[in-house]
């Protein structure tokens, strides 16, 4: 049923719609609801001066609201039952379209708009008579409420109030949920109770104020004398009295309260009252019936009393009968005075809905983790199978169990339960399984034990017997009580002739050296072993080993136990053995040293050999002689180095390989090696990438010959076992008490190791595979050689590899450090020199960008020829030009010899220096080299000593020369392209325009990326990337500006640079992280790094950084970072956060 509505007030505050309307044309309402009265011209009515606080149209409206937005449905009816106001709830409540029943209708209309929601509202006759009543009662005006229900099955609450002249206050709530949760609760308390008189316990349970609550039916056949104390408004005391009257509570497991029991009843009841208000207790107590009980009481924290009386009569009589059983066997005996009990709920499909702590206890789960699961899901399938046929016996019978059986704890360890299974029927009809158990672990533990005792005796007495060992015992009398068959048999005597005798009445006056040592032992307790020679009867020798010592028994008696191995055989075999082991020392060496000085023999022939046949290959020969000559070359060069592995081996294994140490420089030393294996790797087409360590000492005292040997053999096999990729020398060093310690490791992208062979490649002649034997030449001892040389100088060698995916070879020498000859100095004046790195392959860039750092240059890095060109050409255009590319010949695309002749043929960029980086077989000619005007060319992998000197000179000389040339002229933006060039080279190599950014108005205020980078170049780079993006981007030299940028500028997107002067980029992350706190916002910050590393990457997110993005930097990482955090659209609405 409804009445009227409210609607929300227009933006001057006048109520629109509302039926407020008087007949006389004034709106006004009843002033003890709160509404003031006033004509439409808005002429206050009510008394005193605050007509015009109440009369204002913004008070009507705020009191519209306020009524509109009750959850309480309300209407009021004029005299004439017209509605005047009306709130949404009615509205909601009888689901009336507001229009179809607007403000000022009557009651009857209004009841008809909602007569579909109305149960009445079905048939024509009954329906008007409902009406008609409704209108009846609510002219009558007697206050009061009634249910209404609505045809949906809710109920509301209507509640009629009268109102001064005539009108009528009426309100509905839904009460529909509140039923439903009455409903609910008496439901879950009539369950309770079933539940609690079905358990195998007796239950009482008091209120805080002790009074009467329940007592199951167990509990009340187990003390029928107190049923009348049990009754509804009888205090706990009253129980007390009169159980104590009958003769109850007797025994309570507490002497000090039973001493009273007879002697002052006031002062026993006090003290029962006091010990049942602790928290906690539980005893045992023996009734009047002699039946004992476990009492379990307890304090709730609202102060209710529960106690649970569990009959453990039978329980008591098995441990007596175990005590009795077990009597003879010294065992760890204990009586439980208490025995915890698990219960649990289960419903018909055998799902949990109720398990106690006890039951938490013994599997080892929580309550919330077993809730609505079945055993099936808990427990391993042999145990869960067993328990859920047992409940379903139950559940479908009817029929109550008693079973022993088994749970394991989800620790794993095992526990032995008496379960006792019932069937519930709920008053709801609902099926329920209620259990308990109780865990008798250690009672079948102890009946296993002693089972388990007495079939090990019998096993030890005849192990002990047909050992060949002679075994005895004596008392603390030194009379024997036990010998073994091994004793007999050495001495001669039987058992019967030993038992109960000493030595001396044993064997005589020599029993009494036996006698004075096992008095030495009782003495002392300290083991005695000795091994002795003793000549039999029949003159042979035999050797003994004899052991003897004190022991302790549980009693507390002490004995002597002792035994006698006869070891004559085994000290035979061991001179034998160590004859052998001298013979065979001998021998290894005699090999090893014939080995030496055959190889010897043999290198001076094949020395002779192969110069021979290299000068009859240099003669004049016919293909066919020439084919000859240059296989004996082949073959004897192979053989040659397969004996001078074999005289290696052999020095080692001999002990005759002796290291020469002196001061030597290890980058050169690595350098040679990677100049030496360069022709070998260019032939497959593979990179050779040589990186130190920047930093790392230059000199140090080793031999120098082992070292390249180690890394020559490392290297060869990488570039052998790799047909494409690259191989990478790596160099790494830290300081320690004893010099440095250096890590070599050598790492490519080969073919790799399976998992199982890692551990035999440095086994001697050892191959990862017999296919490899017949593709790839060797004799299986470079490894082992290695192996072996690492070892003499006291590192470690080791490899990672996984198949198919390459090796990464290393070993570790701690080397002392050498005199230095004095730390190179930078000239000053190429001191932050812009260096531009032109190469495509990755590793390369990153090894010569860390270079050049380490060196003090300003470098920026490109993995195209393209890209380099954008880079100088806008570089130029800045002013900061380029001081010297250092240029990979060989990449795809544009060519390193591409880039060089368009930059000689570009105005402004014809000047810069070019070091052109080349494989062994790309040396420049004379024509291509004069042509393309490179200032110089270098080997790779190009040494660091010799790259570093070819720059300084390089920058010099042409720092030079335009000083020379153009003394007093400033920064100049180039040349356009030539006019030659095509339109696309044209616009390729056009300096991009200089742009000014006007300060932005306040409607413009708002930036896509905001950059924070210090590097000139790095800030051209982003420059040249981010200008073909369309988006709008600001650059600032340091974090100090980019916070001021980012409180004026409001950009979408930061990338901030980490290391920066003043304030760097993680400084001024947790900056904007904290405006942002007060602002209520998150702008995504992207961490540039100079490393990718784990470290880096960690060290910016915990900045508050969002992403990373590492150096150099390469456009199409950028541009996903853009795609990532901004997304496709520029004009993407921020996000807040």
């Amino acid at each position: 049923m409804l009445v009227g509505h409210i609607p929300p007030t227009d933006r001057h505050g006048s109520a629109l719609g509302v039926a407020m309307a008087d007949t006389d044309g004034t709106v006004g309402a009843d002033s003890a609801r709160g509404f003031h009265k006033a004509d439409m011209r808005g002429n206050g009515a009510l008394p005193g001066d605050i007509h015009d606080m109440a009369g204002t149209a913004a008070a009507l409206a705020d009191l519209n609201l306020m009524v509109d937005s009750m959850p309480i449905g309300v209407i009021v009816l004029d005299a004439e039952l017209r509605a005047e106001v009306v709130n949404r709830a009615f509205y909601d409540f009888w689901k009336i379209d507001p229009r179809r029943a607007p403000a000022g209708s009557r009651f009857r209309d209004l009841m008809e708009a909602s007569r579909e929601a109305d149960p009445f509202g079905g048939e024509e006759h009954a329906w008007q008579s409902h009406v008609a009543e409704r209108e009846a009662e609510i002219r009558a005006g007697a206050a009061g409420s009634r249910q209404l229900p609505r045809k949906d099955g809710r109920t509301l609450i209507a509640s009629l109030a009268p109102l001064p002249g005539g009108k009528r206050l009426i309100s509905y709530v839904d009460i529909t949920d509140m039923k439903q949760r009455e409903t609910e609760a008496e439901d879950a308390r009539r369950n309770l109770a079933a539940v609690l008189e079905s358990l195998p316990a007796g239950v009482i349970i008091y209120d805080r104020d002790d009074r009467f609550v329940f007592a199951n039916r167990k509990l009340q056949d187990t003390l029928p004398a107190l049923k009348p104390a049990w009754q509804p408004g009888r205090t706990f005391r009253e129980a007390l009295a009169l159980g104590h009257s009958v003769g109850y509570f007797r025994s309570s497991g507490d002497a000090e309260i039973d001493g009273l029991y007879g002697v002052d009843t006031e002062r026993w009841l006090d003290a029962m009252l006091e010990r049942y208000r602790l928290p906690n207790s539980s005893y045992e107590r023996l009734n009047p019936d002699g039946r004992w009980y476990q009492v379990y009481d307890m304090r709730t924290d609202d102060g209710t009393f529960i106690g649970v009386r569990v009959d453990i009569t039978d329980i008591k009589a098995r441990e007596k009968a175990l005590r009795d059983s077990m009597r003879q066997i010294d065992l760890y005996r204990h009586v439980m005075d208490e025995l915890p009990v698990a219960a649990f709920i289960k419903a018909d499909d055998l799902s949990i809905e109720f398990v106690n702590k006890a039951w938490c206890a013994l599997t080892g789960f929580a309550k919330d983790e077993v809730f609505g699961k079945t055993d099936r899901e808990l427990f391993a399938t042999e145990e869960a199978d067993g328990f859920s046929n047992d409940d379903t016996e139950v559940v479908t019978t009817g029929l109550g169990r008693e079973v022993e059986e088994a749970v394991t704890h989800r620790d794993g360890t095992v526990r032995q339960l008496m379960t006792r299974k019932s069937r519930l029927v709920a008053t709801d009809g609902s099926v329920h399984l209620v259990g308990s158990s109780t865990d008798i672990t250690d009672v079948k533990a102890r009946e296993q034990a002693l089972k388990q005792s007495m079939s090990e005796n019998e096993v030890f007495r005849s192990l002990i017997d047909n050992v060949p060992v002679s075994i005895y015992a004596k008392r603390s009398d030194l009379r024997q009580f036990y010998v073994n068959k091994g004793w007999c048999d050495l001495t001669g005597f039987s058992k019967e002739e030993a038992v109960g005798k000493t030595d001396v009445e044993i064997f005589g006056a020599d029993g009494e050296a036996f006698v004075a040592g096992d008095l030495a032992v009782l003495r002392t307790g300290e083991t005695q072993e000795i091994e002795e020679t003793v000549t039999m009867p029949d003159g042979s020798v035999r050797h003994q080993f004899a052991r003897k010592g004190a022991m302790i028994a549980s009693d507390g008696s002490l004995y002597l136990i002792g035994s006698t191995t006869d070891i004559t055989e085994l000290k035979q075999r061991e001179a034998e053995l160590s004859e052998a082991q001298r013979r065979a020392v001998l021998a290894d060496r005699a090999k090893s040293e014939f080995l030496a000085n055959m190889s010897h023999e043999i290198r001076t022939p094949m020395n002779g050999v192969l110069g021979m046949a290299e000068l009859l290959a240099k003669s004049d020969l016919d293909p066919k002689q020439k084919t000859f000559t240059d296989i004996i070359v082949k073959s004897g060069n192979a053989l040659l180095t397969i004996i001078n592995d074999i005289l290696d081996f052999s020095k080692i294994d001999a002990g005759q390989m002796v290291l020469d140490p002196a001061p030597f420089n290890l980058a050169e030393a690595i350098e040679d090696v990677a100049t030496l294996v360069s022709t070998r790797a260019k032939e497959k087409d593979l990179e050779l990438i040589v990186r130190i360590q920047p930093g790392l000492d230059g000199q140090f005292v080793g031999d120098v010959g082992r070292v390249r040997q180690i890394v020559t053999n490392l290297l060869g096999n990488a570039v052998k076992f790799t047909d494409e990729g690259h191989v990478l020398v790596d160099v790494t060093g830290e300081r320690v008490p004893a010099g440095t310690r250096l890590t070599i490791s050598v790492t490519d992208t080969g073919i790799g190791i399976p998992e199982e062979k890692l551990k035999l490649v440095f086994e001697k002649f050892s191959q990862v595979d017999t296919s490899s034997t017949r593709r790839h030449e060797g004799t299986g001892l470079g490894l082992a050689i290695t192996s072996r040389l690492v070892e003499m100088m006291g590192g470690e060698i080791g490899v990672d590899s996984a198949e198919g995916k390459g090796s990464t070879f290393w070993f570790t020498v701690t080397l002392p450090r050498a005199e230095q000859g004095g730390q190179r100095i930078m000239p000053v004046d190429v001191t932050g020199a812009r260096v531009l790195v032109v190469d495509d392959n990755a590793v390369n860039r990153s090894i010569l960008s860390e270079q050049m750092a380490s060196w003090t240059f300003d470098s920026c890095a490109a993995e195209s020829g393209a890209e380099g060109l954008r880079v100088l050409i806008a570089a130029a255009a800045y002013g900061v030009p380029v001081d010297c590319v250092v240029l990979d010949y060989q990449m795809p695309g544009m060519t390193g010899a591409e880039m060089a002749r368009i930059v000689r043929n570009t105005a402004g960029l014809a000047h810069t220096p070019i070091i052109m980086l080349t494989s062994v077989d790309q040396s420049l000619a004379n024509t291509t080299y004069r042509d393309l005007g490179i200032d110089a060319q270098l080997i790779k992998p190009a040494r660091s000593s010799i790259l570093l000197e070819t720059l300084v000179a390089t920058i010099q000389r042409h720092r030079h020369s335009s000083a020379v040339a153009q003394p007093a002229v400033g920064n100049s933006l180039p040349q356009a392209a030539p006019a030659q060039a095509s339109a696309s080279e044209r616009a390729m190599l056009q300096p991009p325009p200089v742009r000014t950014r006007p300060r932005p108005t306040d409607a413009e205020r708002g930036l896509d990326i905001l950059v924070a980078e210090d590097n000139e170049v790095n800030q051209l780079v982003f420059t040249q990337i981010l200008g073909e993006t369309g988006y709008r981007f600001e650059i600032v030299g340091n974090g100090r500006k980019a916070l001021d940028a980012f409180g004026r500028l409001n950009p979408r997107m930061i990338l901030m640079d980490v290391s920066m002067p003043e304030m760097n980029g993680l400084e001024a992350t947790g900056a904007i992280r904290r405006l942002e706190e007060d602002m209520g916002t998150h702008v995504p910050i992207v961490g540039v790094t100079a490393h990718a590393l784990k470290g880096d990457r960690e060290r910016c997110l915990e900045a508050g950084m969002d992403d990373y993005l590492p150096k150099p930097i390469s456009p199409r990482a950028l541009l996903e970072k853009l795609e990532r955090w901004l997304g496709s659209d520029v004009e993407t609405r921020r996000n807040a956060g």
